[in-house]
């Protein structure tokens, strides 16, 4: 299953790590041997194939190549075990979850805003690029 889009456009959870990896003049294999996993499956995520990694892989990824967790967390569709116990404890919550999907884009802009979490890759006051 390829790793979802992120709002920035079209950069996906491979191309950023790809992204990251080369500024760092690493290779594949070198990132690979730090993380103790087969180059093999390095390129896979890179090129968006295969299964996503484990929440552990990403967040050891982040270790390796200095960048933030959540982001990257956020990039491979990753939610956290903190939303998914939200949801079991509290159907409203699990029934807004559901729909966020469905909403208009609008609809999401005002939730975004209601969060305070800057649009990424959307003009407008108060968004990031």
């Amino acid at each position: 299953m390829p790793a979802p889009e992120s709002p920035r456009g079209d950069e996906t959870f491979g191309r950023r790590i790809q992204e990251l990896r080369r500024s760092r003049g690493m290779t594949q294999r070198q990132l690979a041997d730090r993380l103790g996993i087969d180059f093999t499956y390095l390129s896979k995520l890179e090129n968006s194939r295969g299964e996503p990694p484990s929440d552990q892989t990403v967040r050891r990824l982040a270790q390796e190549l200095e960048a933030d967790a959540e982001d990257l967390l956020a990039l491979a569709g990753k939610i956290p075990a903190e939303v998914r116990a939200k949801a079991a404890e509290d159907p409203d919550f699990a029934l807004l979850l559901r729909r966020l999907p469905s909403l208009s884009p609008d609809a999401l802009d005002r939730i975004y805003r209601n969060a305070k979490i800057p649009r990424r890759g959307r003009s407008g006051p108060g968004t990031r690029k």
